[in-house]
């Protein structure tokens, strides 16, 4: 197949959902496809404000440079990240062409919103400026309206984890056989031997993810906190971009700062280690598309005690390969992690089911099932045509 890969994304595999697309797109190409990929410095950008760019500037650019593609050759698959490019979709939905247009969601919009409003009421986050005030009302019915206009638009939707695959179908209409859930996946390099657990590792406490709200880190820095009073032999370590250190360690307290080591992103060879030094991974977003992160550590060995949503919901085995606790439940978290401090032998089971629940998921599965479903929706296409 002929498939054309665009995003709002630089072209960095160890990023979120920039990794996502580098690395399906590149295993979509060992498996004999013909990929283009199309990344933020090709869309451009002038407006500097992340909602406006968003929702007034990207449908724009992602037409036009589709637009310029289809000058020049012919794709049998245009696939989209997020729903900003429904002006592109509408536009290859209108043409004769017998290309489909993809939809690929990291988080649906609409369902982040949903999800999050009950957590902003809970830790009562910062009031907006009043400009932003103002703003926000037509923010969110200009995302209505875009999210609205790709479901219309859209051949097809790949999400990442079951949640986002339900909101579409239950509060969007989207017909089940328009979406595949396709889990995300972890490198190659992950999956070689690990570090066996010990004793020693496992007093090793992690953290690894972006500082902002829908990613908990209050709650990451009162698991901390609790742990840190209860067992004075742990270490803690938290991964984020350099910039929220100052912030990350307002948020801890002095006991637990002290046993604390604060780090910033790095390559994903120089991860490794981190996590080979570690034996619990603490991850408590309020909210996820997928979260790779969490199946990175299990690929390691870790005991990852996750919120149960995203793909922890999907992928963990609660109490067999992970642990599951109730979203936003710190004290759950914190009893959970002493329970497997508690018991090393059963958190040596769980590092080693982990570790083999993991090897599942590579790029190339990603790359196959993305595949299979892009064929499908070619197939219903052109049955419609006919």
């Amino acid at each position: 197949m002929r498939i054309l890969i665009m995003t709002d994304c630089p072209a960095d595999p160890n990023s979120g959902a920039a990794g996502t697309v580098y690395r399906t797109a590149e295993a979509l190409k060992r498996l004999g496809h013909e990929v283009e990929t199309v990344w933020a410095d090709e869309l451009g950008r002038r407006i500097r404000h992340g909602n406006l760019h968003y929702l007034l500037e990207l449908p724009l650019a992602i037409r036009r440079v589709l637009r310029r593609k289809l000058g020049k050759r012919r794709y049998d698959v245009v696939e989209v990240s997020q729903p900003h490019g429904y002006l592109a979709a509408a536009m290859l939905r209108r043409s004769a062409l017998d290309s489909v247009y993809i939809h690929r969601s990291h988080g649906f919009e609409l369902r982040v919103g949903r999800d999050l409003a009950e957590w902003r009421e809970v830790y009562r986050t910062p009031a907006a400026t009043s400009i932003r005030q103002l703003l926000s009302p037509l923010m969110s019915r200009a995302l209505y309206l875009n999210s609205h206009a790709i479901v219309r638009f859209a051949d097809g939707h790949i999400v990442s984890a079951t949640e986002c695959a339900d909101f579409l179908r239950e509060e969007m209409g989207v017909a089940t056989d328009r979406i595949a859930v396709v889990p995300q996946a972890v490198p190659d390099s992950f999956l070689e031997a690990g570090v066996p657990m010990d004793a020693n590792r496992l007093t090793g406490v992690l953290y690894v993810g972006q500082f902002a709200f829908i990613k908990a880190p209050m709650i990451v820095a009162e698991v901390m906190n609790r742990l840190s009073e209860q067992r004075p032999d742990l270490r803690f370590t938290w991964v984020a971009d350099a910039s929220h250190h100052g912030e990350i360690g307002k948020l801890l307290e002095t006991r637990t700062r002290e046993r604390t080591r604060l780090m910033g992103w790095m390559r994903q060879e120089e991860l490794i280690r981190v996590f080979d030094s570690h034996g619990i991974f603490v991850f408590p977003s309020f909210f996820e598309g997928f979260g790779k992160a969490f199946l990175e550590a299990m690929s390691r060995g870790l005991c990852v005690v996750a919120a149960n949503n995203g793909g922890a919901h999907d992928v963990i085995r609660d109490g067999v390969d992970g642990h599951l606790v109730r979203t936003g439940g710190a004290k759950e978290m914190v009893d959970t992690c002493l329970s497997l401090l508690q018991d090393p032998q059963r958190a040596a089971r769980m590092s080693r089911a982990a570790t083999e629940s993991a090897r599942s998921y590579t790029w190339r599965r990603v790359a196959e099932e993305s595949a299979s479903f892009y064929r499908r929706r070619l197939e219903a296409r052109a049955g419609a045509r006919s």
